[in-house]
């Protein structure tokens, strides 16, 4: 006789449960990773930008130049914005994502546990029974002996 956990189907239900759980937060922990890398790029982008436009001001520029390079100062600035919303938006999916992964993990916590108190259970009734059944020997063989040598 062998242990059978009743609930063996939930409790691997439960670890697939965590390990998609796992696997949608690193996904969408790798995409908020290049959304902040290219936020990252486009400030640095436009902070280089900046540069090279305050040093042209100091020469002779024409008005379209100027207007030119403001447009896509504007450009960048609304692109900057659309990043910072889209990281805003993934940080809060992943923190959402991070907390299914910690609820999946008490679920699948609770079930091994309790797959490990029903071992224990198991184990602790089989040395009973084993334990009864020594203790049974032990009482036959006493008396058999005992009437085979006539003291009984």
């Amino acid at each position: 006789m062998s242990f059978q956990f009743r609930f063996e189907k939930i409790l691997t239900m439960k670890e697939k449960e965590k390990e998609s759980a796992l696997n949608e937060m690193n996904v969408v922990k790798r995409i908020k990773e290049s959304a902040e890398n290219q936020l990252l790029d486009l400030i640095r982008k436009k902070d280089g930008y900046e540069k090279d436009y305050q040093r042209f001001l100091q020469g002779s520029i024409t008005i379209t130049d100027m207007k030119e390079r403001e447009q896509y100062l504007l450009f960048l600035n609304k692109q900057i914005e659309k990043a910072k919303t889209k990281v805003f938006d993934i940080t809060r999916e992943f923190n959402l994502k991070k907390t299914q992964l910690l609820t999946k993990n008490q679920e699948e916590k609770m079930w091994s546990t309790w797959r490990e108190k029903s071992f224990e259970e198991y184990t602790e009734k089989v040395n009973r029974e084993e334990q009864n059944l020594l203790d049974e020997m032990a009482v036959v063989r006493y008396f058999h002996q005992n009437t085979s040598s006539g003291l009984y």
